[in-house]
């Protein structure tokens, strides 16, 4: 059996979106899609989803930013437990209501997210059962446990099982750190998916500026766009050890500096000050996240 649920996200930003916030916002999103399809099964008694095809059907690049999803599940109901099934998902007959299994895969997408959310503020932060995205998750869980028959209790023993796994967890918290890319550079603007409303200050509450690399837990990465640099370049006081920085709001020490593939060495050559796009990777000591290195990617 093929069910397609359609999925539309909106960004509703201001000013046209960079590529590269596009590109991590579909990669967030796909991989958000693919973690529903493996969490389905056991919150659905009897179904079966033995794949799933994640297609976009349009990406709007004028703002409100705006991409529209296909997405293709082909499932299979286990017959010895068909009765068990939630009525809300199925009819009379047995077949899928669309509205229905549409809304609950809407809900189980926002619960991933929020969920990611959660393990985002936990690992940059080291607490992330409190705030804004904390009361989203609660209300996403409290409305989908009549959907399919399972206590909230259940559906969170079913997320905690899932994500135990460190490199889960890690990559789950990266995934919404993408999805929320397109907001999170534009003032936290808010979101809808399928006309469900994220607000500004739920947006707000999600670090989602950060990445926490999948090697290691202690490493993370924040982008900042458009920040003024104040150079350094340390060969003119030490010969050979390259470029440092300070970036207001980020530390007033001096950071190591690399200059990556669009910046050259001649782009800064007696400038004192320059606005550009960066990203500052941060290594965790204690409980703290300490900033150790710029990457200049662009000036603007």
């Amino acid at each position: 059996m093929k069910h397609v649920t359609p999925l539309s996200v909106r960004y509703l930003t201001d000013e046209p979106v960079p590529i590269r916030d596009i590109i991590a916002s579909l990669q967030g999103v796909e991989t958000t899609l693919n973690e529903v399809a493996k969490l389905l099964p056991t919150f659905v008694d009897g179904l079966k989803v033995e794949k799933i095809e994640i297609k976009v059907r349009e990406v709007a690049q004028e703002s409100p930013l705006r991409e529209l999803f296909a997405v293709a599940l082909f499932m299979a109901f286990q017959k010895q437990l068909e009765e068990e099934i939630p009525h809300i998902i199925t009819d009379a007959t047995g077949l899928i209501v669309s509205d229905r299994f549409d809304t609950v895969i809407t809900l189980l997408t926002l619960i991933v997210v929020f969920y990611g959310a959660g393990a985002l503020k936990d690992l940059v932060f080291g607490s992330g059962a409190d705030g804004a995205a904390q009361t989203q998750l609660d209300g996403l869980i409290a409305e989908l446990s009549p959907m399919i028959g399972k206590s909230e209790k259940n559906i969170r023993e079913v997320l905690a099982d899932r994500y135990a796994e460190k490199t889960l967890w890690r990559r789950l918290a990266n995934a919404t750190s993408r999805f929320f890319a397109p907001s999170k550079h534009q003032d936290s603007a808010p979101v809808e998916v399928n006309g469900r409303e994220i607000p500004q200050r739920v947006v707000r509450d999600v670090p989602a500026e950060f990445l926490v690399e999948d090697a290691s837990e202690e490493h993370a990465s924040r982008n900042f766009d458009g920040v003024i640099i104040e150079l350094h370049a340390q060969d003119r006081d030490h010969s050979g050890r390259g470029w440092a920085a300070v970036v207001e709001g980020v530390s007033h020490q001096r950071l190591r500096m690399k200059l990556m593939t669009e910046v050259s060495a001649t782009d800064l050559w007696n400038q004192d000050r320059v606005r550009g796009d960066i990203t500052v990777l941060y290594q965790r000591i204690g409980s703290d996240l300490v900033p150790r290195e710029i990457h200049l990617h662009r000036l603007t």
